[in-house]
């Protein structure tokens, strides 16, 4: 199978575990069993869908998987930064595990396309656009990769003042 076609069938595949979880409307409403309708999602300041927020909201719950007996997977609260060169004027990147593992079982990211190992993955901005890494989902069915500060966020820390000279 093709890159592109394997990248369609996985942005298929999670825009339909998205859609599948979101709560139907009581059924004293008029529209057969309808679901709540995508426009009524929260949206970034894009103007996109912010399912992180919907999560949040209660709005929609994902299921861990289309198989219908696979133990549930809770979500892990670890955070990643991926340094940037320094000689670029962007922050560091953070990577929140968190919002990922709420809909995403572990295997979908590791091994491939990210090994579970520090600086293993040199990630670059022109492989994502590529749709590579982070952008086999971001620019597909997650947020775009042109809201840049989604990502990048982590500014870096301040060094520590020298130590003054006692005399």
């Amino acid at each position: 199978m093709n890159r592109t076609l394997s990248m369609l069938l996985s942005a298929a595949i999670l825009t339909a575990l998205a859609v599948a979880c979101i709560k139907p409307l009581p059924t004293d409403s008029n529209l057969q069993g309808s679901s709540l309708p995508l426009s009524s999602l929260p949206r970034s300041h894009y103007g996109h869908i912010d399912w992180i927020a919907a999560i949040r909201e209660g709005i929609i719950t994902p299921k861990d998987s289309i198989q219908p007996d696979a133990e549930p997977v809770k979500p892990i609260k670890l955070d990643i930064v991926f340094r940037i060169n320094k000689a670029l004027t962007f922050p560091d990147v953070l990577f929140p595990h968190e919002q990922h593992t709420m809909w995403l079982d572990c295997k979908n990211c590791h091994p491939s396309p990210f090994l579970m190992r520090q600086g293993a993955n040199p990630i670059s901005m022109d492989q994502i656009v590529k749709g590579e890494f982070c952008g086999r989902c971001h620019g597909i069915v997650a947020f775009p990769i042109q809201d840049c500060f989604r990502c990048h966020s982590r500014r870096p820390e301040p060094k520590p003042a020298p130590a003054k000279d006692p005399q």
